[in-house]
């Protein structure tokens, strides 16, 4: 009797972010994070020709607040602490490419982060400072 009044809510529509589709939904709420505490940010900045060319890497995003800085959004594929030859001398590129130590960029692990609320915390705590 009840069954029909009772309904899940829907999931979010992850949409575009600055015209390009994010590659989780983690990205979508950075982005949404990011527009909400007005920090300016570019999405899927391309180091080194990006996708176009052997070698480039795409940055997930680059912010401004108060200084360039990358911030990556790493899903359950990444192993902390266990990343492999080509991702860790992807983020020494990142690294060197901004001038700063591999351990000073900013990484949001998906597993840290449950909820869109959790990636809002977390962008308030480590970005919006």
């Amino acid at each position: 009797m009840f069954g029909s009044l009772i309904q899940e809510p829907e999931e979010e529509q992850v949409g575009l972010v600055q015209g390009r589709m994010p590659d989780s939904k983690e990205e979508w709420w950075v982005s949404k994070a990011l527009y909400r505490y007005q920090i300016p940010f570019q999405f899927q900045w391309e180091l080194f020709s990006g996708r176009d060319r052997a070698g480039g890497l795409i940055i997930d995003f680059v912010v401004w607040n108060p200084r360039f800085m990358p911030l990556m959004v790493h899903g359950n594929y990444w192993h902390r602490g266990q990343l492999k030859g080509g991702d860790r001398t992807a983020l020494v590129a990142i690294a060197a490419y901004f001038k700063i130590a591999v351990e000073d960029i900013l990484i949001m692990w998906a597993d840290d982060v449950k909820s869109e609320e959790e990636v809002f915390a977390w962008v308030r705590k480590n970005v919006a400072n």
